[in-house]
């Protein structure tokens, strides 16, 4: 028993050695170790980013400023290959500039030349170095010019119009339909001299309710360019109910000798008009006539009664009482 508990004693004294030793390690000679390994890697660093690299980097291009006159059909490329050499710090960040930035070339550096426009290649090699920073230079570009065809055109704004078709539900009629904008720049070519015009292509619209607005396309057409492709339509819409109503019959166009007595002396006439009008319309806004037109040459007792004038905010105005018997009488002079 005695010689397994000294067994046991050793072996912990064992584990304490290492563990010290461990310790003493991790404390002094792996610190040490770390301390190499970072400046070795600063070192290395600082030696690789010092010397002279090659790089090629792909700069996207956008042509800025062209006026409404012209019309761009075959447009330059999209995007420089630029071939760059320089130190590798200053290498690495025309790197990231090339993958970030969008270089920008205004319109009036290019020559326009019967329906070409080119860009010459100092023009562009000056516009590149402004984005890159100084310690790195331009090997070569590819492509080395900017180049796009054009024609002429004109630009006309025009008003939206409607187009589709309109259904509707629970007695609402139109009221009104306006765009947001109401009006589109439409640009085309100067050759074309056909009547154009701006369609706001809603397909079915059922007027069901007060207010509708939608987003709604314009109907392009070949040839032209437009300035919006899609425009806010509100429909507004009103609600409609029928009203009968009792009119006195007049008579027109009768010589100032003769008078008209009609029997009935009042037309019946059905209207429809708006539910929030309901109680505004009445008799006095209508004026249901005998035309002394009409009985000249006329054989009967009867005449037809025509609706002389009406207001605007009504709708489908019928006549209820179609024909009266009527008398002339001469007025004494």
């Amino acid at each position: 028993m005695r010689e397994q508990g000294n067994s046991k004693s050793r072996f912990a004294q064992f584990l304490k050695k290492i563990g010290d030793s461990l310790l003493k390690l991790f404390r002094g000679d792996f610190l040490v170790y770390l301390l190499f390994l970072v400046i070795t890697f600063f070192f290395w660093w600082s030696q690789t980013m010092s010397q002279d690299y090659q790089s090629v980097i792909r700069l996207p291009v956008q042509v800025t400023g062209v006026s409404d006159n012209i019309r761009v059909t075959i447009p330059p490329s999209s995007q420089i290959n630029v071939s760059l050499s320089g130190k590798g710090a200053a290498l690495r960040k025309s790197v990231r500039i090339g993958s970030r930035r969008v270089m920008r070339v205004d319109n009036s550096a290019f020559l326009l030349n019967q329906g070409r426009a080119s860009v010459s290649t100092q023009v562009l090699m000056d516009s590149i170095t402004a984005l890159l920073p100084p310690a790195v230079s331009i090997r070569s570009i590819s492509p080395d010019s900017l180049v796009y065809t054009y024609a002429r055109q004109r630009t006309i704004t025009l008003p939206v119009e409607f187009e589709g078709v309109m259904a509707t539900q629970n007695q609402f009629y139109l009221e009104r339909i306006e765009f947001v904008p109401d009006s589109v720049r439409v640009g085309m070519l100067l050759s074309d001299t056909t009547e154009h015009h701006v369609l706001a292509d809603a397909g079915q619209v059922i007027l069901s309710s007060d207010t509708t607005v939608r987003i709604v396309p314009i109907r392009t057409s070949s040839g032209l360019v437009y300035g919006t492709d899609q425009v806010q339509m509100t429909v507004i819409a009103q609600q409609y109910t029928e009203k009968t109503l009792e009119v006195p019959i007049t008579g027109v166009n009768f010589p100032e000798s003769v008078t008209l007595k009609a029997f009935p002396s009042k037309a019946e006439l059905s209207v429809w008009v708006k539910l929030s009008e309901y109680d505004k319309v009445g008799a006095q806004d209508f004026q249901v006539v005998v035309d002394y037109n009409d009985i000249t040459g006329h054989e009967g007792d009867q005449v037809l009664l025509r609706v002389f004038s009406q207001p605007a905010n009504v709708r489908n105005v019928r006549l209820l009482t179609r024909g009266v018997d009527y008398l002339m009488e001469r007025k004494p002079y």
